[in-house]
């Protein structure tokens, strides 16, 4: 056996692929969008929440100081509403913030 006259031709190189691969991949990867769209509200966090939680807890998770700023104010504004509709509560009267 001489391997200078020995020639192997190589494999030919697929231009495409089957019609099942590409209906299993199409199929596969349209899952995946729909588990992605579907799992998202449960896996992010909304603005809403974060404002609820304190200040340390948002340092703690990384959160940009803009936003804890903002929270802040938010928890503020809240703890403000509350205190008035207290006090309206205690004096029978009714007070608008305006």
């Amino acid at each position: 056996m001489n391997t200078a006259t020995d020639c192997t031709m190589p494999l030919p190189i697929p231009l495409y692929r089957p019609r099942w691969q590409r209906w299993a991949e199409a199929a596969l990867q349209a899952w995946q969008a729909w588990r992605t769209v579907r799992m998202a509200p449960e896996a992010t966090m909304s603005l809403q929440d974060a404002m609820a939680l304190n200040d340390q807890t948002l340092r703690d998770i990384g959160v940009p100081e803009w936003l804890r700023e903002q929270a802040a104010a938010h928890r503020e504004r809240e703890a403000l509403v509350l205190r008035a509709a207290r006090a309206d509560l205690a004096g029978g009267g009714v007070r608008w913030l305006g």
